[in-house]
């Protein structure tokens, strides 16, 4: 696809939706989230999660209890294919 200089990429990435189960400082949360070793990125967000995490890719299924641990809540793994960036 070369339309607008759009292309498409592999991932190699999992996107954990994470919700916090106990209230406190979300930038200390995003701390713990960044010191788990598989962690990419991880972002503050607004609605039903609190969280959107980016892990390497892996079929570990310990990664999704040390998301969980790290905030106190629950977590959903959507699996990420490949994404369409502009150049």
């Amino acid at each position: 696809m070369n339309r607008n200089n759009i292309r498409m990429v592999s991932h190699g990435c999992h996107y954990f939706f994470v919700r916090p189960g106990r209230s406190g400082n979300v930038h200390k949360a995003a701390a713990r989230l960044m010191a788990i070793r598989k962690v990419k990125e991880v972002a503050i967000t607004e609605g039903d999660y609190g969280f959107v995490v980016k892990a390497h890719e892996s079929d570990d299924p310990g990664i999704i209890r040390e998301i969980t641990r790290a905030v106190g809540g629950s977590s959903r793994k959507a699996v990420c294919h490949c994404r369409y960036v502009r150049n």
